[in-house]
């Protein structure tokens, strides 16, 4: 018996080869269609998918090519992986880091950069989860 997988009505599915040999006790317990966004997604309204440029997270394993799922209605908090709007070379532009606080004052730390978090720096969402892409397959 082997394992496969295909697309019901635009969800993802888990579907079992049949047999004529003993059945699969494991069929019992299926529960339907795999949703990601269920699963991973608690407020599908304020949630976003925002894809990484660079590896300015390196050190937090997100990188190049990597989704996070960003959640508006999360308030920043240090340690969080945050996302901003801010004044950059080509006008307002998104910049990914981590919220921290440094002598008292809240920064946007990143492997490259410690951006001081000030009026001019718009606080945009909380990234929730990290989706890695696997080597040899970018994204797809």
């Amino acid at each position: 018996m082997s394992n496969t997988c295909s697309t019901v009505q635009g969800e993802l599915a888990l579907a079992v080869d049949a047999t004529a040999s003993f059945p699969n006790p494991a069929q019992d317990y299926y529960e339907g269609p795999v949703s990601l966004d269920k699963a991973l997604i608690k407020r599908p309204v304020s949630t976003y998918i925002v894809r990484m440029r660079g590896d300015a997270l390196a050190s937090r394993g997100i990188n190049d090519g990597d989704e996070l799922l960003v959640d508006r209605s999360i308030d920043p908090r240090p340690g969080r992986v945050l996302v901003v709007v801010a004044d950059g070379p080509a006008g307002r532009e998104h910049r990914v880091g981590v919220f921290e606080l440094i002598g008292g004052r809240a920064y946007l730390v990143s492997d490259v950069e410690e951006m001081p978090l000030t009026v001019d720096v718009e606080p945009w969402g909380v990234a929730t989860v990290a989706i890695k892409h696997l080597p040899g397959l970018g994204s797809l």
